[in-house]
């Protein structure tokens, strides 16, 4: 065994920021090197060595503090291994002549995109080995997989850093070859024309990394031939660029929007050489989101104070808003999330705000009759899986809870019959050995807060237990009562473990989104500590043994918590973690902050949102006091929390914090604000994390 060695310190160079007349020194902002930009192309090319000489110092620290939990990792991984299903593939789904599905295989990082040409029972065709596309490269993502009407060509994306910059290929799955091309610096979207023949996609700004402009170009002879579409106007620069096409594939949808406001566009799908006309003008706190089928358009709208969302529709001869008319109107119960539609069917995904569960509702067009599709459960997760054909009569939809392993079921929307098409399956693992339970914890304002519980059967509530707490809270994205294989490795070793369905989500509806915003943020800290405290309360475990953890603006979750009530804790994990908020949210030149505005303000503009964010911001409210033990886990390429925050978030703890306990940062240095991208390498990141939590726990 090696000498542990001590921990880095970081050289303080203080840097005065200064905004409405109130100064800021930074001892740490040196650390965001001057080439940052090239890491996210994976030209690790540090301007500053001091920079690279730090961060690998604490990477090398951290290697050194876990050394002695080698085993331990080992056998975590084993565990969690044990419970993977090494070998499974996804429910067929039919388009044109083939059934489509994807698969993995035992000893496989990535899976194979496969079809079978009009029977399941016909030989199996590999038309897309992500495996091999992968090999030899640190990192893989796969983007879009846009297949042509025939079945003849494929247009994809992929990214080989972390980032969010894509390369657009095409493949004729006739020959298994690339056309001899690629669009590079791209969104990722590529939707096909109608006419099969062209394609568009999106550029990328090169400065500020959103959308810049629509492209259509000639498949057979490359982006050489592409042709600008349209641009993205000055007034719409701040928002992300996006298209799709609509259910029916008449018309192509061009976005540009952030979480408070959109502007849409329409292209006919059909012709090579068509414009973008408005369909819907930038309003302000005004979301729809659009489809066609049956000759008409389907809006699902929350203006005229209807957060829930209600649905309207239009003819394409009078698209105005004027010309809208009610189908479904607004229910302060139920949040329509979105909708997807069939030749006769309007399929409408929707969130029971109440019991904060999801629900999917099937409407005939024809007949006006709906249908539901609930489950009985005291805590589930529904995931919308639907059908690649316009005309199909059914549909497929996942269902899973937190001791349910997730399984794919077909509906009929004619019959309304439900079946099982995949079975869930999880290995070394019976149900019969857990229990799950919702609660409601009670916030500081009177709202109550969702809970989900899980523990072993015959769990004693004693308040001896260790506690894990998951927690994200931002831009509506709902926290789902999901089935984790891993977390079971915690939960066997007595843990309960728990999601906080707190406000800043979408659990109990969109108000519940807004009320965890801009002015009302605090709302989010606020209620899950409030969780913890009814976990200590009830017994699930006890002050100071409780372990919390979130990812990206969950992590700036974690430090807003860890700087509020770090006697609650003894162990915080923060990925990829959002926590230098007010340095960048005050910086227009990094590629997510000014959509970010409309989300946590715009300190730039007004010196009480400045304030307000200043005093929340994870890095800017370090304390000399004690914290529980932390570990930050970042990468490098990231370039939606830049590598930067959390590296001065732990060294400006180093600084101050009067503990003893421990305090790692652990950078990926070939990934970004996924992680990495191979499964099994995945499994080996939370071994890790895992290790990290018990190691602590025996201290």
């Amino acid at each position: 065994m090696t000498e542990k060695i001590q921990p880095p310190s970081a050289q303080k160079i203080p840097f005065i920021a200064s905004n409405h007349g109130i100064e800021r020194i930074d001892n740490y902002h040196w650390l965001r090197d001057q080439n940052w930009q090239k890491f996210i192309k994976g030209d690790l090319d540090f301007k500053n060595q001091q920079v690279r000489d730090y961060i690998n110092a604490e990477n090398e620290y951290t290697e050194s503090i876990m050394e002695d939990t080698s085993q331990l990792q080992e056998d975590l991984y084993q565990e969690m291994l044990s419970r993977l299903k090494e070998d499974d593939s996804s429910a067929p789904l039919k388009h044109g002549q083939y059934f489509y599905y994807g698969r993995i295989e035992k000893g496989k990082d990535y899976s194979y995109y496969c079809r079978k040409k009009e029977s399941l029972e016909a030989t199996e065709e590999i038309y897309f080995d992500v495996n091999a596309e992968a090999q030899g490269r640190g990192y893989y993502s796969l983007g879009t997989l846009s297949r042509s009407e025939g079945d003849r060509y494929l247009a994809y994306s992929e990214n080989t850093t972390g980032s969010m910059e894509y390369t657009v290929k095409v493949r004729d799955l006739e020959s298994g070859q690339d056309f001899p091309w690629e669009a590079t610096e791209t969104t990722g979207s590529v939707v096909w024309c109608q006419d099969y023949n062209h394609l568009y996609y999106i550029k990328r700004d090169p400065q500020d990394g959103r959308g810049q402009a629509l492209y259509r170009f000639p498949l057979h002879e490359g982006p050489e031939k592409r042709e600008l579409v349209f641009e993205r106007p000055a007034q719409l620069s701040n928002l992300f660029m996006s298209i799709y096409l609509t259910s029916d594939k008449n018309y192509l949808v061009l976005e540009f929007g952030d979480t408070n406001a959109n502007q849409i566009y329409l292209l006919d799908a059909q012709d090579a050489k068509a414009q973008p006309t408005l369909f819907h003008e930038l309003e302000q706190d005004t979301l729809i989101s659009l489809d066609s089928g049956q000759g008409r358009f389907y809006i699902l709208s929350n203006a005229d104070q209807c957060p829930n969302n209600k649905i309207m529709t239009c003819s394409p001869e009078q698209r105005e808003k004027e010309n809208w008319s009610e189908l479904i109107a607004h229910d302060q119960r139920f949040y329509i999330e979105d909708i997807d539609l069939y030749h006769d069917y309007l399929v409408m995904n929707i969130n029971d705000n109440k019991l904060a569960l999801p629900k999917i509702v099937i409407r005939n067009l024809d007949t006006g009759k709906t249908s539901e599709i609930e489950m009985k459960d005291e805590a589930y997760s529904l995931g919308y899986i639907g059908a690649l054909e316009f005309d199909s009569k059914t549909i497929q939809f996942s269902y899973q809870s937190p001791i349910r392993p997730s399984e794919t079921q077909e509906y009929n929307l004619e019959t309304g019959a439900i079946s099982v098409v995949k079975p869930g399956e999880c290995p070394n693992f019976n149900p019969d050995n857990y229990q799950v339970k919702r609660v409601f914890a009670p916030a500081h304002d009177g709202e109550e807060i969702p809970l989900t519980i899980i523990s072993k059967k015959g769990f004693v509530q004693d308040g001896k237990a260790p506690g894990f707490v998951y927690g994200y809270g931002s831009y509506g994205y709902s926290m789902p009562a999901y089935f984790s294989a891993n977390i079971i490795s915690l939960v066997d070793r007595g843990f309960s473990c728990s999601t906080a369905h707190i406000r800043g989500g979408s659990d109990r509806g969109y108000q519940w989104y807004l009320d965890g915003k801009m002015d009302k943020k605090i709302n989010t800290f606020k209620d899950f500590i409030s969780c913890c405290e009814y976990l200590i309360k009830h017994q699930y475990s006890s002050k100071g043994k409780i372990v919390a953890n979130g990812g990206s603006a969950g992590g700036l979750l974690m430090g807003a918590i860890t700087n509020i009530a770090p006697e609650l804790f003894q162990t915080v994990i923060l990925d990829v973690p959002f926590v230098d908020v007010i340095s960048t949210i005050c910086d227009e030149t990094l590629p997510l902050t000014p959509p970010e505005w409309n989300e946590w303000g715009n300190p730039l503009q007004s010196k009480e949102v400045f304030k307000y964010m200043l005093s929340y911001s994870p890095y800017d409210n370090v304390e000399s006091k004690d914290y529980p033990n932390m570990l930050f886990n970042s990468g490098i390429t990231d370039e939606q929390v830049t590598y930067w925050e959390p590296t001065k978030m732990v060294a400006k703890l180093r600084e101050l914090k009067k503990d003893d306990n421990l305090l790692l940062l652990k950078m990926k240095m070939t990934a970004g604000h996924a992680g990495s991208s191979a499964r099994y390498t995945k499994l080996r990141e939370r071994a890790f994390d895992y290790a990290f939590i018990l190691k602590v726990l025996e201290k």
